[in-house]
């Protein structure tokens, strides 16, 4: 079974190929909602469709105002530079060692090093 996820606007393509060779069934916020949509937009529609959040903005690993208890999972990576190669090295090696199958209520935020499980 796939896991409905839903990428915003600093997700590359090529990470959200990625993330479909890992299971994921990816949308795309820029294709679905158009670009500068404002993040409480995205977090909206992610809950109500129950999607995995895929972000590298670091707003979204606010816990106070994005619980992760209220979302089908949220995924954060924080790489500098943010370009489609860095996300997809941190990405790649989180999901390799992961054994995470379910995201409900789970904050993830994966650097290029390590990766943090809230």
């Amino acid at each position: 079974m796939k896991i409905p996820a839903l990428a915003d606007s600093h997700i590359a393509r090529s990470t959200q190929r990625l993330l479909e060779s890992f299971g994921f069934q990816v949308d795309s916020v820029d294709v679905r909602l158009g670009s500068g949509v404002p993040d409480q937009m995205v977090a909206e529609l992610t809950r109500q469709e129950k999607r995995v959040l895929i972000s590298g903005d670091k707003i979204f690993a606010n816990s106070r105002q994005y619980p992760p208890r209220a979302y089908s999972g949220i995924i954060v990576i924080r790489v500098k530079p943010l370009t489609a190669e860095n996300m997809n090295r941190a990405l790649q090696r989180f999901l390799l060692q992961s054994t995470i199958i379910d995201y409900r209520g789970r904050l993830v935020v994966v650097t290029a090093t390590k990766a943090r499980i809230i």
